[in-house]
C-alpha cells in the first residue's frame, strides 16, 4: 500500500504585539447597489426642474438632487433621460479599508493573489470546502467560524482532532474567522470547512483512508476538496486505482478538487494525486513570485500560489516569508509561518469557492478554466513547466468573461500530458516525449527518427 505525507517544509512561530484595528470591509454582494431611497440625481439647475421637490441644488458640478416617492426611483431616472437629461440614482459611497485582522498585514501572501479586491465580489458564501488532512483543532480565540460534517476517519470517529498543526493550518487559508479583530484572515471566509481527517498525528496516511476520504466529502455536500498530501514525486506514480476511483467521483459529481504539487524539487512531474487529470495541481510562490526549489514542476502543473520561503525575508518585515496562518502546535496556540505546496493549495481550493459561490463558473472544468486563464504569467510567455499557468490571481477570476485568450496564463491544449501546450510549440501532441526542451536522442542507439525537441531538425 503507498504511503504518503503532507507537503509541509518546515515551519517558524509568530507572535507579536495586537495591532490597532481598521474598518470592516464594504460589502457589495446587493444585486443593486446601495443607495439613498427616494432621491434622483439630474444634472440641471432647479430651474429647469418643473413640477419637482429639490432637497439640494450642488452648484460646482450642476447636480440638482430631487425628491420623488420610495421605489418610484427608476421610474423617474427613464423619465428624466428620455427627456434629455443626465439622470441617475444617488448611490451610496463608503471608504474602502481591508479586514480588520491585525496580523493581516503579515499575510503578504493575500495581497500577491489579489485578496483585497477580490473580497468586494465574493467571500465563499454557501460553498463548503472539504480539508481532507491531519484534522482541525478546536478552542482557539480566532479558529474557523463555519465547519460541517466533521470526521476522523484516520480513528473511526466524528472528532478530527489536529495533533500536528498541518490541516488547521492549511485550513486557517482557506476559511479563518476574518473581520473578528484577531489574528489572522482566510482567503474564503465566508465559507464553511469540512474537516476530514485522513492523516495521524504524524502527518502521514495511506490511499484507502484518503479515497474514503473524498467520497466522503462528496456525499456530505462538498463543493471543493483541498489534498496538501500525496506520494513523492519521485516514484513517478500517476494512478492507483482506489483513488482513482474516488476522484472520478468527485468529478462526476461536480466537485472540484485541489492538490499540492509536492516539496521534492522534482523538475520531470508532480506528485499523485496531483497529476491526475481533474485534479488542480497547485505549485508554490513566494513574496517575491518566483518559484521556490522545493516546488515540484514538470507535467501535470497547471498553476501556482503562495507557498512562502522560510530562507528569505525579501518583504522585510523582520519575519521569514513563509504562509502566516494560526495553528495548534506544541501543546499550544499561536501564529505560524509554514512553507510548502500544502499551503500554496489551500489558496487555490478558496479562490474555487470564491468563483462557485458567484454561481457563474461552477463545474471542476469551469473552475479550472477560470483560474488557468486569469493567472499571472510567470516566467516564459504562456505555459511553462516551473509555474504552470501562472499565478492565482482571485480577482481576476470572479471577473473571467470565458475568454481564456485575454487571459494571463492563455490557452493551453495538452492532450498527452507533457506539460507543454500546443501553443507554446509542442509539435506532437499524441506523444509525451515530444516537445520543445526535450532531449532530441531517444531510441537504442540514440537516434529514433523523431524529432523530439520540435526544433525542426531529426535527432538533432
Amino acid at each position: 500500500m503507498f504511503k504518503f505525507t503532507r507537503f509541509l517544509s518546515s515551519a517558524l512561530l509568530f507572535c507579536v504585539l495586537a495591532m490597532t484595528a481598521q474598518a470592516q470591509l464594504l460589502n457589495t454582494n446587493a444585486t443593486l447597489a446601495p443607495h439613498n431611497e427616494g432621491e434622483v440625481l439630474v444634472m440641471a439647475h432647479p430651474s429647469q426642474l418643473s413640477a419637482v421637490q429639490v432637497s439640494r441644488y450642488l452648484p460646482h458640478a450642476g447636480i440638482t438632487v430631487l425628491r420623488v416617492p420610495v421605489g418610484m426611483e427608476l421610474m423617474h431616472v427613464q423619465n428624466y433621460r428620455q427627456a434629455g437629461y443626465v439622470a441617475g440614482l444617488n448611490y451610496k459611497a463608503e471608504a474602502f479599508a481591508a479586514v480588520n485582522d491585525p496580523f493581516v498585514s503579515f499575510q503578504w501572501h493575500f495581497d500577491s493573489i489579489q485578496a483585497q479586491t477580490a473580497w468586494d465580489l465574493s467571500t465563499g458564501a454557501g460553498v463548503v470546502v472539504a480539508v481532507l488532512d491531519t484534522g482541525l483543532a478546536a478552542g482557539s480565540q480566532d479558529g474557523i467560524a463555519c465547519t460541517v460534517s466533521p470526521i476522523d476517519i484516520v480513528n473511526g470517529d466524528n472528532n478530527p482532532a489536529d495533533g500536528d498543526g498541518h490541516g488547521t493550518h492549511v485550513s486557517g487559508t482557506v476559511a479563518q474567522t476574518t473581520n473578528n479583530n484577531v489574528g489572522v484572515a482566510g482567503l474564503a471566509h465566508g465559507a464553511c470547512v469540512m474537516p476530514v481527517k485522513v492523516l495521524d498525528d504524524a502527518g502521514n496516511g495511506d490511499f484507502a483512508d484518503v479515497a474514503d476520504g473524498v467520497v466522503y466529502a462528496v456525499n456530505q455536500g462538498a463543493r471543493v476538496i483541498n489534498m496538501s498530501l500525496g506520494t513523492n514525486a519521485r516514484y513517478g506514480v500517476t494512478s492507483i486505482a482506489v483513488m482513482d476511483a474516488a476522484l472520478d467521483y468527485a468529478y462526476a459529481n461536480g466537485v472540484t478538487v485541489v492538490c499540492a504539487a509536492g516539496n521534492e524539487s522534482n523538475r520531470n512531474n508532480v506528485s499523485y494525486p496531483a497529476i491526475y487529470p481533474s485534479t488542480i495541481a497547485v505549485g508554490a510562490t513566494d513574496f517575491r513570485n518566483s518559484v521556490p526549489r522545493y516546488s515540484n514542476k514538470g507535467t501535470g502543473l497547471d498553476l501556482v500560489a503562495p507557498g512562502g520561503d522560510l530562507g528569505r525575508d525579501d518583504n522585510g518585515d523582520g519575519y521569514a516569508d513563509g504562509v502566516l496562518q494560526e495553528t495548534h502546535s506544541g501543546g499550544s496556540w499561536g501564529y505560524y509561518f509554514f512553507q510548502g505546496t500544502s499551503m500554496a493549495s489551500p489558496h487555490v481550493a478558496a479562490a474555487a469557492a470564491l468563483l462557485i459561490s458567484q454561481g457563474i463558473y461552477t463545474s471542476p472544468d469551469q473552475v479550472r478554466t477560470a483560474l488557468t486563464c486569469t493567472a499571472l504569467d510567470l516566467g516564459s510567455a504562456g505555459y511553462d513547466s516551473a509555474s504552470g499557468h501562472g499565478l492565482l490571481q482571485a480577482f481576476a477570476a470572479l471577473q473571467f468573461d470565458g475568454n481564456c485568450g485575454g487571459g494571463g496564463g492563455g490557452g493551453c491544449t495538452d492532450a498527452d500530458n507533457d506539460g507543454v501546450c500546443v501553443e507554446d510549440g509542442d509539435c506532437d501532441d499524441n506523444n509525451p516525449d515530444v516537445h520543445p526542451g526535450h532531449n532530441d536522442t531517444k531510441g537504442r542507439w540514440g537516434r529514433d527518427g523523431v524529432d523530439n525537441d520540435c526544433n525542426g531538425i531529426i535527432d538533432g
